[in-house]
């Protein structure tokens, strides 16, 4: 670790760094080939992450709101990395070891440098409108978990969806149950991240014969990005803050995994943005039936986000897998 202590410009620049190294050692695995279609989605999701940084980037040097957009867009994103990382069967170490430095720089930036963390200083009661606000999460919450029960019924043949919509569901329960606190609300604003991540990542689980209705899910998630796109915007902000630093505790390293030259990261991120990932509706069709038969994926139950406490800073605590991007592995994968 090069600091104990990193302010927003490091941590964004420890961001960009790990995402260049997940790209780097993907693009020499030849079992993370982009062109197989079960790759798409990671390959995709890889995209995403890379230009929500860039527009972060880009809003953290304006001093504007896009800062905070980029780095919750990253955040939900890096959650559905974990979930299509599991389509690809690979166990290249590297990649994993920066996946799980990602998700350490984003989970810093997003609980430290954000606005909830600013509301959250201030402490003190919830406003009438915050009130309501939260409530209105909590019906949508409800209206989640309705859907959910729906959905379980036909992911009785796939383990690894059904256990996906099972983690959903524990975490709209855990929304709606919670105290009207600021701790309470702030963690859950953090938790939606991930919940808005995982939704969109089984997207890729569901066969095709009731693929419209998943879709309910990620319309959910459309739902929540404009509530939460007119909190935020609502709320001032002392970018005073930016430039203070928070300490590295141990487990919670930012840094690449391996060397990689400004020039490396540059050109990584460039081939993420320039690259189509997108999928055809055959190609959906074949990932979701051979994600059906592959047992490795099917017995994922290692791979969760458990709902913690309202005291801790983070909402969610995740155990991963050794398949999983954010976790280490004890299997070297090819390529370097």
């Amino acid at each position: 670790m090069r600091e104990e202590k990193a302010d927003v410009k490091t941590l964004l620049q420890n961001a960009k760094e790990t995402v260049a190294g997940i790209i780097k050692n993907a693009r020499a695995d030849k079992d993370l080939d982009p062109k197989t279609p079960r790759n798409k989605p990671f390959w995709k999701t890889v995209q995403l992450v890379s230009k929500s940084l860039k527009v972060a980037e880009a809003g953290f040097n304006a001093k504007n709101n896009d800062f905070f957009n980029g780095i919750t867009s990253a955040r939900a994103a890096e959650a559905q990395l974990r979930v299509d990382w599991q389509l690809t069967d690979s166990k290249n170490r590297k990649v994993i070891e920066n996946g799980k430095r990602l998700g350490n720089a984003l989970a810093m930036l997003r609980t430290n440098f954000s606005k909830e963390a600013e509301r959250n200083k201030e402490s003190g009661e919830l406003t009438a409108k915050e009130k309501a606000q939260f409530e209105k999460v909590k019906v949508q919450q409800k209206e989640l978990l309705a859907i959910i029960k729906k959905l379980e019924s036909k992911a009785k043949q796939d383990k690894a969806l059904e256990t996906g919509l099972a983690e959903l569901g524990k975490q709209a329960e855990a929304i709606v149950k919670k105290p009207t606190t600021l701790e309470a609300y702030i963690a859950t604003l953090y938790l939606l991240d991930v919940q808005a991540g995982l939704i969109r990542g089984y997207q890729s689980y569901v066969d095709k014969d009731w693929r419209k209705d998943y879709l309910a899910l990620v319309d959910y998630t459309k739902t929540y990005e404009t509530w939460y796109l007119e909190w935020q915007t609502s709320l001032s902000y002392d970018w005073r803050v930016v430039t203070s630093a928070v300490e590295i505790q141990d487990g919670e390293d930012v840094d690449v995994a391996d060397d990689i030259s400004d020039q490396e990261v540059t050109a990584e991120h460039a081939y993420a943005r320039n690259q189509s990932f997108e999928m055809t509706d055959a190609e959906e069709d074949q990932v979701a039936a051979d994600e059906n038969n592959n047992e490795e994926v099917a017995s994922s139950e290692d791979y969760r986000v458990e709902v913690v406490s309202d005291d801790e800073s983070e909402e969610t605590s995740v155990d991963e897998s050794d398949d999983s991007p954010s976790d280490e592995a004890e299997d070297d994968g090819g390529g370097d």
